[in-house]
């Protein structure tokens, strides 16, 4: 789970780099910045979507929460692969930056006009906060991450939400959340070591 936590979060940092690449000549799309990009962060989140699988696994305790947090962290995965799937059709479909508003509305309730999507759309990021936080807590409890983990998780994604621009740094510290085992499994084995 760490393992693929942090090359997840990779692939956020590369997303945000590609994007500030993208944003040079001061819009952002359409071309092939635009297409690498999303499929770097449209990968990561769904790698993401295995981090929660994982992460609930992980659990020794069956939390009734642990599995809460996966169903909710998964929605806000669906709304987000939604997001980047529709940009890269748009990308696809555009000529211009003007092109790829109007082609946008298109799809704006695509697949299918079930009225979900704009709320979807804002609150998706919070239901994968949410459900990776929830799971992030959960394990810390346990002592199979380290205190600071949920902390670098919600100021990653704090980050991320106040400007787009933040991606490559709130990105690093989604992956620092899962960089280190807990300082209390080592003290652990070398309290067991010296005795």
């Amino acid at each position: 789970m760490k393992k693929l936590g942090v090359v997840a979060a990779g692939l956020f940092v590369a997303y945000g780099i590609v994007r500030l690449v993208d944003g040079r000549d001061g819009e952002h799309g359409p071309g092939r910045a635009w297409t690498v990009g999303h499929v770097l962060f449209l990968v990561g989140i769904l790698l993401y979507g295995v981090v929660l699988v994982r992460a609930r696994g992980l659990l020794r305790a069956r939390h009734a929460a642990g599995t809460a947090a996966v169903v909710v962290g998964f929605a806000g995965v669906a709304a987000f692969a939604r997001v980047f799937v529709v940009d890269l059709i748009v990308g696809f479909r555009a000529e211009d930056h003007a092109a790829m508003s109007r082609i946008g509305d298109e799809y704006e309730r695509w697949p299918g006009d079930l009225g979900i999507y704009e709320p979807l759309y804002n609150v998706g990021p919070l239901l994968f906060l949410a459900g990776l936080l929830t799971l992030a807590v959960l394990l810390t409890v346990e002592r199979q991450l380290p205190v600071w983990s949920p902390v670098l998780l919600l100021v990653g994604f704090v980050l991320i939400s106040v400007n787009l621009d933040l991606m490559p740094l709130g990105g690093a510290l989604l992956g620092l959340a899962f960089v280190s085992n807990t300082t209390g499994s080592r003290d652990r084995r070398r309290t067991s070591a010296a005795l």
